[in-house]
């Protein structure tokens, strides 16, 4: 079990890099948008495995770490949640997807992943 874990998310990274389709590459400047993104969460966004619990682990893992990437991009710069659980940030970004208003998942994914981490863990005033 072990081995797989590397595998899949060898899997998930190549997926995100080439599984989004080149039909809209001109129209999007983005990997993932937020409905893509919110669909990885729920285990519904991998159509290039045929086996639904592989499709369902490859799908979390990408959207995984689409998440800690952008987390790891913008930690201390835009939210502040030292020690903070990868499985927390997925949650909290997840909410923030449920939670937003339909046209705004056509966005970036990035961008809403910002916004959520940095509403669910606002960094403290600079102290003078």
């Amino acid at each position: 079990m072990s081995d797989i874990v590397p595998a899949l998310i060898a899997t998930a990274v190549l997926s995100i890099m080439l599984g989004t389709g080149s039909a809209h590459a001109q129209d999007r400047t983005w990997i993932f948008s937020g409905s893509e993104l919110k669909q990885a969460i729920e285990g519904k966004f991998a159509p290039e495995a045929s086996d639904p619990e592989l499709r369902r682990m490859i799908s979390v893992a990408k959207s995984s770490a689409y998440i800690a990437g952008v987390a790891d991009t913008t930690a201390s710069k835009l939210w502040c949640g030292a020690g903070v659980a990868p499985h927390e940030l997925t949650d909290r970004v997840y909410t923030y997807l449920v939670d937003a208003p339909s046209e705004t998942l056509s966005q970036a994914a990035a961008s809403l992943v910002e916004k959520a981490l940095a509403s669910s863990f606002p960094c403290e005033p600079k102290k003078n």
